[in-house]
């Protein structure tokens, strides 16, 4: 198998849109959706802009299991070389991903799609910027907010530091030929999104309709309350009959591990419950978040209400070369404890413990700029009027 799958360029100049499948290696069906959409774009002389696929952990997809060494997902926040089978992939993903940037005319978009190993209905996981949102809206799916904080190293966070909007899709279960679809689904409504093909195409209109009823009855937001890690020596054993999104109450057995039960720390949903032997993550749990609360997140980010956090008692600003521009605070664990679930959250900051007791808060910057095409001038057809079809406004990054 190639690093690069597929590098289709349209006739007309636009954006390019970045998918990466296969990330662990028991996880192709991102490989085959992306090979799969690049087929027909092949041919079509349609698009604008460019779609380009590349494969993640080549020895790991070439034997099937999750990593060789060390998970692939975990090291993109590590500098260095060192002797492991995934260091070697990630400076080549690395390289392959400064070669596009340097050859790309527009703005870039990043999907990486993944599979998991429980059951449940595709989810978009990213880091909470405006700009990774407003990806993800494009795909009626669920969207989890925390996750990717939770989870250092990863390719989207990487990504968000360098300001390419991205985010990770979970299209099914691994072995599912539904998984497969569902991934190239994310990928066609991405580029209808984008304008790299028209809006009105059944190629967009389709996946729309399948995707929104692969999840209807589940919640369009929750926001992660709980990470069950396990250590590298944990004997742990899932409670068979989960699958993501199922509602948990406290209380409730979970699963086993190294001889005891685990129960649920709180009420919610379950997310990406292990039922495979590798893997750091036992389970996630996760809580509902309203439409309410991201429109008020929204608002008070575009009028850049952090600029006023320094005048609260015990937060003090703080140069943090780590947050890619973004304004940075030193926190009274007190002023964390009583504003971080409300205030800091909607602004989009997640805190980092100091050694001196305080917290380091700093949120993702923003993209310089996030644009796209200007629509289709055809109209849409009635079935799409509830359907997003404008990209967002431009989004410019924080002073």
């Amino acid at each position: 198998m190639n690093r690069v799958l597929c590098d289709v360029r349209g006739p007309l100049p636009g954006p390019t849109l970045v998918g990466l499948g296969g990330m662990h290696g028991n996880e192709p069906a991102g490989v085959r959706a992306l090979e799969a959409v690049a087929a027909e774009l092949s041919g079509d002389g349609l698009l604008r802009g460019r779609f380009v696929g590349l494969a993640g952990n080549l020895p790991a997809l070439a034997t099937g299991v999750r990593f060789v060494d060390r998970d692939l997902n975990r090291i993109w926040d590590v500098e260095g070389a060192d002797d492991t089978a995934e260091a070697t992939q990630r400076d080549e993903l690395r390289r392959e991903l400064a070669r596009i940037r340097a050859d790309s005319d527009g703005p870039i978009h990043l999907v990486d799609i993944h599979t998991t190993s429980g059951d449940g209905p595709p989810f978009t996981v990213l880091g909470d910027t405006l700009a990774n949102r407003a990806m993800a809206l494009v795909i009626p799916v669920p969207m989890v907010l925390g996750l990717a904080d939770a989870l250092p190293g990863t390719l989207i966070d990487s990504q968000d530091a360098a300001g390419i909007a991205s985010l990770a899709f979970e299209a099914g279960q691994h072995d599912d030929p539904i998984s497969v679809e569902h991934g190239a689904d994310a990928l066609w409504l991405l580029l209808g999104w984008l304008a790299m093909i028209p809006r009105r195409d059944l190629r967009v209109r389709t996946p729309r309709r399948r995707l929104t009823r692969a999840t209807r009855g589940f919640p369009s937001a929750v926001r992660l309350v709980h990470r069950h890690a396990l250590e590298s020596t944990s004997e742990f054993r899932m409670r068979t009959g989960l699958r993501s999104f199922a509602a948990i109450k406290r209380g409730e057995v979970l699963a086993e591990e190294d001889g005891g039960v685990v129960r649920a720390p709180a009420s919610g949903h379950i997310l990406l419950p292990l039922y495979q032997s590798s893997g750091d993550d036992g389970f996630f749990v996760g809580r509902p978040i309203g439409q309410s609360w991201l429109r008020v997140s929204e608002a008070l980010r575009r009028r850049r209400v952090e600029r006023w956090l320094r005048f609260l008692p015990g937060i003090l600003p703080e140069a943090d070369p780590g947050s890619g521009g973004a304004a940075a605070f030193r926190v009274h664990p007190f002023i964390r404890r009583v504003f971080f679930p409300s205030l800091f959250r909607l602004l989009g900051y997640r805190a980092t413990p100091l050694p001196d007791g305080r917290y380091l808060l700093v949120r993702r910057s923003e993209p310089d700029e996030v644009e796209v095409p200007p629509p289709d001038s055809q109209p849409r057809s009635s079935e799409d009027v509830n359907a997003p079809t404008s990209p967002p406004p431009k989004v410019t990054r924080d002073a």
